[in-house]
């Protein structure tokens, strides 16, 4: 059987919408669920499947094997094997951590640029001055008081970050103790506490769209509300890799709008692909940038029994669509 074998789709064993089960699953030994496996019709070699049930574990391997059980019966498609499981076990392995090298080029890029534009234009403290974010109310209300749920002001994200690193980073501990006024480091030195999501949530936040086309320029983007989604669906991807999500298969809720001033459309798509083209178009514009497009080249070469288009979404053609031909390659740029 190929190792990316189509899922099999018989039968439900879903309770109908609204009803509940008792749950009355035990737990299994890795030996135990090894040979459950193998009863339900997977070919295993023991030697090669209990290291990854006993230090991986079973339920995290699932994700890797129900497309290839009956979801009724639960027996497996005929030649299912747990090498293939394996093989894609360790692909999606791979992906995560090519991916999560992309992002933090991206994320400290971001930061700098973001801190860049807005201290020259409002200096190092920026983050202080509430004019220069558009105003937050809950939708259908007159009132700017925060309510349950709502999304917490930078500022506030920036004092508790900074109380919390006050003894565990340099940068935070030295301003505290060299300067009282005003009462918060410089936008330089909070860069490294601050989350992915804040910037991201700190530019969706300005008020000024000149600041915000200055900062999506020195991406190739001169739609600020096509980099608003950008960014929040590279945090969100972020968070993904950092927490060790699985990225084949993936039907993220969050995706990068189209820009389609540079050719880049994708429709209803939601899959990997939608994502891995915008980070290498936004790589392009990073000097000493991760070699994107490299990196994914050699991995689907190294398992290239694979199916990209089924497992992440990856046409036959994609090095020939828009983001990811040469001639897309763009002189990098400064994050002065």
């Amino acid at each position: 059987m190929s190792h990316d074998a189509q899922p099999a789709h018989a039968g439900t064993s879903e309770p109908p919408r609204g009803a509940k089960l008792a749950f009355s699953k035990p737990h299994l030994e890795p030996h135990d669920l090894m040979r459950k496996l193998i009863d339900q019709g997977m070919s295993i070699d023991e030697t090669s499947a209990l290291p990854y049930l006993r230090q991986v574990g079973g339920y995290r391997m699932k994700g890797y094997w129900y497309q290839w059980q009956d979801s009724r019966t639960k027996k497996f498609r005929h030649g299912a094997h747990f090498d293939h499981v394996i093989r894609r076990y360790e692909f999606d392995r791979e992906l995560r951590r090519a991916t999560a090298d992309a992002l933090e080029r991206i994320e400290l890029t971001v930061r700098t640029v973001i801190s860049n534009v807005l201290s020259k234009h409002e200096g190092p403290h920026w983050f202080m001055k509430a004019r220069i974010f558009k105003e937050s109310r809950p939708r259908g209300t007159g009132s700017n008081l925060a309510r349950p749920g709502q999304r917490k002001p930078l500022l506030d994200k920036v004092r508790e970050e900074v109380e919390r690193m006050r003894d565990r980073s340099v940068f935070i501990t030295h301003y505290l103790a060299t300067y009282d006024n005003p009462a918060l480091p410089p936008s330089w030195a909070i860069s490294e506490c601050l989350t992915f999501g804040s910037w991201s949530q700190a530019y969706r936040d300005l008020a000024n769209t000149g600041y915000r086309k200055e900062i999506s320029r020195r991406f190739k983007v001169e739609d600020p509300a096509v980099f608003v989604t950008w960014l929040h669906a590279f945090s969100v991807l972020r968070n993904l890799v950092a927490h060790h999500n699985r990225l084949i298969g993936i039907q993220s809720s969050v995706t990068p709008g189209d820009y389609r001033k540079a050719g880049l459309t994708f429709g209803k798509s939601r899959t990997f692909f939608v994502s891995a083209t915008v980070i290498h178009y936004v790589c392009g514009s990073i000097k000493h940038g991760p070699d994107w497009r490299d990196s994914l080249e050699a991995l689907f070469a190294r398992y290239d029994d694979l199916n990209i288009e089924d497992l992440l979404g990856f046409p036959m053609d994609w090095r020939k669509r828009p983001g990811w031909s040469s001639s897309a390659n763009r002189p990098p740029i400064s994050t002065a």
